[in-house]
């Protein structure tokens, strides 16, 4: 079996930013993506913290990411990895095939927390939704709900009322882990009801979603919220399951790295949202990329 110097492992703007850097430096990295290229910008409403673009939707930024790859012949590969192991070389099992390698990239990001309540699996898809951008055109003159305190939570709130009759936001906690001008936008719109501290108790309908059931967490006051869709957005988890080497994932399923983005074993290394790092960005995500290129560079010349 063909040895390679590098997989990486997820085609967000870690991976991305990794296999250009690595093509500049003459070596030539194979991308393996699940999912469409770009990640989880794909989902974002609108980005207006990336330097170039004053605002610019997520899958517009994405299909740059995407057409940046391309035209510098980075080779992306569809397909899922189920296990990264480590014999002599690396070991990248996917659901088609399996490669082998003297270095790994893992560059796989989040995926979304669920709230854990009955019929939110089963309303999926019929009113509840972890992507305003992407299904918010369903709801277009209906009444929504999102669920969370973030700068994801709010800025897909704001994404909504362009769309939506009305937007009603709850978040556990009184002060947001959001930026305050995000608030103070979305509290300025007269079709946005911003709600605190309220949890989601129980979500309600037949074939699609009707109410859901909010409880005040001072006051212990429930009330139900009749709404046609709602949107959790309460945090991410790491994509990180299919890494079986030991000592490599802390107590959270993030990956430890030092400062050339190396884990704890040799030759592996990791960037992005899969790091342990309480900031989450896209021009945070590039930068590890190309510090980890550099660094694979340095590895594969035994430097």
């Amino acid at each position: 079996m063909e040895i390679k110097d590098c997989v990486i492992i997820g085609a967000g703007p870690c991976g991305i930013g990794a296999a250009i850097e690595l093509k500049k430096l003459g070596i030539e990295a194979v991308i393996i993506e699940k999912g469409p290229v770009g990640g989880k910008v794909n989902i974002a409403p609108r980005v207006d913290n990336y330097p170039g673009f004053t605002k610019i939707p997520g899958p517009d930024l994405a299909f740059e990411f995407f057409m940046k790859a391309k035209n510098n012949g980075v080779k992306i590969i569809s397909d899922e990895v189920i296990s990264l192991t480590k014999e002599e070389n690396f070991v990248v099992e996917c659901k088609r095939e399996t490669y082998v390698s003297k270095t790994v990239l893992v560059a796989c990001g989040t995926k979304e927390r669920t709230l854990g309540l009955e019929n939110e699996e089963r309303l999926f898809g019929h009113g509840v939704s972890y992507c305003a951008i992407c299904d918010g055109h369903f709801f277009k003159g209906q009444d929504v709900l999102v669920i969370g305190g973030g700068n994801s939570a709010l800025k897909e709130a704001l994404h909504l009322v362009n769309i939506c009759n009305k937007v009603t936001l709850i978040h556990r906690r009184n002060e947001f882990r959001g930026l305050n001008h995000l608030v103070d936008e979305l509290k300025g719109h007269a079709n946005a009801e911003v709600l605190t501290p309220y949890i989601p108790l129980e979500i309600n309908g037949g074939d699609s979603l009707e109410s859901v059931k909010i409880q005040n967490v001072e006051t212990k006051e429930i009330r139900e919220v009749k709404v046609q869709g709602c949107f959790p957005l309460v945090g991410q988890l790491p994509n990180s399951n299919f890494v079986k080497i030991e000592n490599v994932l802390n107590e959270w399923g993030t990956i430890p790295v030092d400062k050339k983005m190396m884990s704890s074993v040799a030759g592996l290394f990791a960037g992005g949202d899969i790091l342990p790092r309480d900031i989450r960005q896209i021009y945070l995500a590039e930068h590890d990329g190309v510090v980890a290129a550099r660094s694979i560079n340095e590895f594969l010349k035994g430097e």
